[in-house]
């Protein structure tokens, strides 16, 4: 059982999930008493899917940690090797409390009922569980965005991010007016204020009823800073940027391919990081070709834009350290009149209210004299907070107090020649102090953006009923632990687990190779549960339609036992093991073909 009498509280209520007959059994030794309920008999018995189809059930498990969930993402082979493509996340959602993790579909694939986007394995129980991401109700997160591995920039990013703490105003901008602004959200503790304020923002939207996906939720006390601590305004700037994303990506994630060719304009790109390791992305407005405007393909612009920020929130961002960017707009060339004012007011739409909060600084350079007499007059009417963001710029080498020279090219200040060629993005490695003369590092070592997992770049709200540990930190991608160290970086405790699970998995698929072909072959899935003396492991597994019980071979195995337990086409299986004497559990599946969800909870001995 996993309501608050067996598990200390930590989950949710009587029959919010289902139980084994084990599991009952023990919950009722131990005095709890929604155990014989008819409610959790309820909770066994699947319902039919809602008629809308948008907020598929994930059934709810639960880990003596914070999280032990397993998807289909492919286990490095040997030294880690990067994933040749990604959805923008592979978020967490959370049932009652717990967590689960959702396997995207194929990219810009249809589902049966011809719904692009990710299949769920089974509809709610009678009983209902209350599926959320960061205490929002929650829905699978649309595919936006994918990428061929040889187009992502071996510097994406730094091996230095990982050792980077960044100052307190780099966390909470603070203005002469007394203003503030806190510029980094994730994976960060929050003020009193913003946690009351959070709280309400999660109340208005349950009353809505309104999902979000996790990459939205994740941005709540954004569109809380952006409505100026007003609970209900947040809300409703969710709601438009939930709309917008839906919208916008419903034919299919963007791809590198979808992109490519107006790429070669130059026009918008990643090149540098500042001296807190924030990304720059450069927008020349002087190269946006005549036909696009005469064709009205300012579209085009815009989709580029998007791709980069994409690219930015899965790639570039470390939550909790690095979470914003820096926007250098170059006017070289132009007149007032020839300044591309659609453009670039579309530029500070999509930033402004669709990736809330993510930009530091805009930075306009190049700008000629009756334009900047003009800009001038208008910038003494701005607050402090849009003064601290929008900074004109009488002289490129003024870049240099925040960048380090090779950072920059020579036309925005810097020693890097400019560049002709533009995906994959070209970010150099560091050193990133600003003003430094010195060059590139000639011995900096490449591939870090492949240590973070996809939930990892996507971040938690902090959670006050959670330890500082588990609020802040990161989750590993498969191959993290060796990659670390290949960089001469410390390897935290949870990203080593990873690396266990990996190697299981890998001995696994050695020791019984799959009969099935290799291009419809899916990668094992394995957890790793540490279990104490006298606790109850209970394995959880959903199928998916598509997924035949001949296809499916889950084990839950212990130091001395193990339960191979049989599935049935499209449903849930169980399995219990006792730990008399503690041990680490192995739950891995291995399904030849189609979607699967495992999941394991700690049945604590009393």
């Amino acid at each position: 059982c996993r309501c608050p009498q067996a598990t200390g509280g930590i989950i949710g209520s009587p029959g919010h999930s289902r139980q084994s007959p084990a599991a009952r059994q023990l919950a009722a030794a131990m005095g709890c008493s929604c155990s014989s309920s008819s409610q959790a008999e309820a909770a066994d018995k699947p319902t039919p899917a809602p008629s809308d189809g948008t907020v598929p059930a994930i059934k709810q498990s639960r880990a003596a940690s914070d999280m032990h969930s397993a998807t289909t993402e492919p286990v490095p082979d040997g030294s880690p090797k990067p994933h040749i493509s990604h959805a923008t996340s592979e978020p967490a959602i959370r049932a009652s409390g717990s967590s689960a993790v959702a396997s995207p579909s194929n990219s810009g694939q249809q589902d049966e009922g011809g719904q692009r986007g990710m299949r769920l394995a089974k509809t709610m129980p009678a009983t209902g569980i209350n599926v959320e991401s960061n205490g929002f109700k929650a829905m699978p997160e649309i595919p936006s965005f994918t990428i061929s591995e040889e187009n992502i920039a071996p510097f994406t990013m730094p091996a230095e991010a990982f050792r980077f703490k960044p100052p307190e105003d780099a966390i909470i901008s603070k203005f002469k007016n007394g203003d503030s602004e806190r510029k980094i959200h994730l994976n960060t503790k929050l003020t009193p204020q913003e946690i009351d304020k959070l709280t309400q923002m999660r109340q208005v939207a349950e009353i809505s009823g309104a999902p979000f996906y996790p990459s939205v939720s994740a941005m709540a006390t954004r569109f809380l800073s952006r409505a100026r601590m007003d609970p209900d305004k947040a809300v409703e700037l969710m709601k438009a940027t939930q709309k917008w994303r839906a919208e916008y990506f419903k034919d299919g994630p963007l791809t590198d391919q979808s992109i490519i060719e107006d790429m070669r304009y130059g026009i918008v790109y990643f090149s540098g990081r500042d001296f807190a390791l924030r990304p720059a992305i450069i927008v020349r407005a002087n190269r946006i070709p005549e036909q696009w405007y005469k064709e009205k393909c300012i579209n085009r612009f815009i989709k580029m834009l998007i791709f980069c920020m994409e690219y930015f929130v899965r790639y570039m961002v470390i939550p909790g350290r690095i979470e914003n960017l820096n926007v250098i707009v170059d006017l070289h060339g132009l007149g007032i009149a020839q300044v591309p004012i659609s453009a670039l007011h579309e530029v500070y739409s999509v930033m402004s209210h669709h990736y809330i909060g993510r930009v530091y600084k805009f930075y306009v350079c190049n700008v000629s004299w009756v334009l900047s007499t003009i800009a001038g007059m208008a910038k003494a009417i701005l607050t402090d907070r849009q003064k601290q963001k929008l900074n004109m710029l009488d002289n490129v080498k003024e870049l240099q107090k925040d960048f380090a020279l090779h950072q920059l090219e020579t036309d925005l200040g810097g020693t890097t020649p400019i560049f002709k060629t533009f995906l994959p993005f070209p970010l150099p490695p560091g050193p990133f102090e600003a003003g430094y003369a010195g060059g590139p590092d000639p011995n900096a070592k490449p591939g870090a953006h492949n240590i973070i997992s996809h939930l990892g770049s996507l971040g938690r709200l902090w959670d006050p009923k959670r330890t500082t540990e588990e609020n802040t930190r990161l989750d590993y991608a498969a191959g993290a632990a060796q990659l670390l160290e290949s960089l001469g970086l410390p390897v935290p405790p949870e990203a080593r687990l990873e690396a266990e699970a990996s190697s299981v998995a890998r001995r696994e698929t050695t020791e019984a190779p799959a009969p099935a072909p290799a291009a419809a072959e899916a990668p094992p899935a394995t957890m790793l549960i540490p279990a104490g003396k006298e606790d109850v492991v209970a394995a959880d597994v959903e199928l998916s339609s598509m997924t035949a019980a001949k296809d499916w071979e889950p084990v839950l195995e212990g130091p001395s036992s193990a339960k191979t337990f049989a599935a049935s086409r499209s449903t849930i299986v169980d399995a219990d093991l006792l730990f008399e004497d503690g041990g680490t559990a192995v739950f891995r599946g291995h399904p030849r073909n189609g979607v699967f969800y495992l999941g394991c909870s700690i049945l604590p001995a009393r």
